[in-house]
């Protein structure tokens, strides 16, 4: 019986889904990682780069339904990629040249969102708030001159992390409408990751991935 409502309920909100307004966006804008963990934290103090350094472009598109005049439910990829050719800050070879490391992060995200609109999404402009939970594809690496602190000799090295880890998103922003089938919006949006890491860096806590974006986005009314 639970079985046949479950099947009944998924038939009419597919059935509900289909039938709603829909909505296309593409986005741009700006991810900065916190890089709240020891990994990100001992690699900031020995090399030549800074948390603001990991600011980037990322790219997106949202496909959403709307569900009556407040609400919708959106899919959405987005990604990621940032490289960083570095070096140690403290140390160096015996005749003065640098100790080269580099590291790269890169993140792919499926997501779900809940998006609420206080005054409905088809006025003139219109706020929106939404909650969220996706699949986040990532690949952290590190390569290069690798320091052994115990006899300070150095090592060519490469250690990765390529994995997929569930997060959570939080939103918030504001739509405005160019005309009946198209308009632009801006958002801000918290994105809650955490990852475990590899072998290659046994010993570290997961890796902090969290951090806030802020995009232009171009929409298209499918009605």
């Amino acid at each position: 019986m639970k079985k046949a409502a479950l099947i009944i309920l998924s038939i009419l909100i597919v059935s509900g889904m289909a039938s709603a307004d829909q909505a296309i966006s593409l986005k741009i804008g700006l991810f900065q990682p916190s890089l709240s963990s020891d990994l990100w934290e001992i690699n900031i103090e020995n090399l030549a780069f800074g948390k603001q350094d990991m600011l980037d472009l990322y790219f997106g598109g949202e496909y959403e339904f709307f569900l009556g005049s407040r609400f919708s439910i959106s899919f959405s990829g987005e990604t990621y990629n940032k490289t960083i050719a570095s070096q140690y800050k403290d140390w160096e070879y015996d005749d003065g040249t640098p100790i080269y490391q580099s590291l790269s992060l890169r993140i792919t995200s499926f997501e779900a969102n809940l998006k609420l609109f206080p005054i409905g999404y088809r006025a003139k402009i219109y706020p929106f708030l939404g909650a969220g939970i996706g699949i986040f594809a990532w690949r952290y690496a590190q390569w290069g001159e690798f320091i052994n602190f115990d006899d300070m000799s150095v090592e060519e090295g490469y250690a990765e992390t390529n994995t997929y880890t569930l997060g959570f998103i939080g939103l918030a922003g504001i739509g405005f409408k160019l005309n009946r089938s198209s308009g632009i919006f801006v958002e801000a949006k918290y994105q809650y990751l955490k990852g475990g890491l590899s072998s290659f860096f046994e010993g570290f806590e997961k890796l902090d991935m969290s951090g806030l974006k802020y995009n232009l986005g171009f929409t298209f009314y499918l009605w």
